[in-house]
């Protein structure tokens, strides 16, 4: 029984090492949203520390579990009253948490495929548009106001665009550096495993995060309304925040796209 627990523990340690990467924050981080790296990432790795090696847990099945449990988020927000509000908050930032992990999980067991990286995008923005179709809705019903339901469609816009000028400029970065070589599923999951667990960000820039409103974000601020009872108010903050967030990476993705010309030219 001794040696059982001293091979746990050192199973667990090696565990530990083995996934820090995903929980580094620095220069080179692909993904520097301010709740993925202070919630998100952090539980992922808790959760993978335990149940890492556990063979019946694959990173498509995390995607398929955090897609359900934001589906089954937006169904409570839609249809459920304010009593349980709450509990659509939680399923929200578990849903985030599944999703950090699937490529933790890819990373460490270096199972990175293309159809993984497919069905984590795909689920993501699936289950952004029920979310958001859930809160335009429970806030027309409360209130009568169309313009919540123009407010909720902005929002899906938004991190449409946005995700989808991101993986260009990755996909267009992957192919200029391997020549179209790179292994399936290195736009995704793979490509933040290059990150160095040192080269880390000051914290006071990790705190200034909180006001870029990126994806992983909107879990928080979308989570801290529905405990509030405020959901209107978060359907607000997507209207005057994810425009600009919009706006801003369209910018940067096509700067990015532009430096790249010139170095090659």
């Amino acid at each position: 029984m001794k040696n059982h627990r001293a091979g746990y523990w050192e199973r667990t340690r090696c565990r530990w090492q083995k996934l820090r990467p995903g929980i580094a924050v620095g220069e080179r981080t692909n993904n520097l949203d301010f709740w993925g790296i202070v919630f998100g990432r952090p539980s992922a790795f808790l959760f993978l520390v335990l149940f890492g090696d556990v063979a019946l847990i694959t990173p498509n099945l995390l995607t398929a579990a955090s897609f359900i449990l934001l589906a089954g988020s937006a169904w409570l927000v839609a249809f459920s009253g304010p009593e349980w509000w709450l509990a659509a908050a939680l399923l929200m930032n578990l849903n985030l948490t599944l999703d950090c992990a699937d490529g933790q999980l890819a990373r460490y067991r270096e199972q990175t495929s293309a159809l993984g990286s497919y069905l984590d995008k795909v689920s993501d923005y699936f289950g952004f548009l029920f979310l958001f179709a859930a809160l335009g809705y429970a806030c027309w019903e409360a209130t009568g106001e169309i313009y919540y339901l123009y407010f909720a469609m902005v929002g899906l816009f938004s991190q449409v665009v946005v995700g989808y000028v991101k993986w260009l400029a990755v996909a267009d970065r992957l192919k200029a550096r391997d020549g179209g070589r790179s292994k399936p599923g290195d736009g995704g999951r793979q490509i933040q495993s290059r990150t160095a667990v040192s080269n880390r960000r000051p914290w006071w820039r990790v705190g200034v995060k909180i006001f870029e409103f990126r994806e992983p974000d909107l879990f928080l601020w979308i989570g801290l309304a529905l405990v509030l009872g405020r959901p209107t108010w978060a359907l607000w903050l997507v209207a005057v925040t994810q425009p600009a967030v919009m706006m801003a990476a369209v910018a940067y993705r096509g700067w990015q796209m532009t430096r790249e010309d010139l170095r090659h030219a």
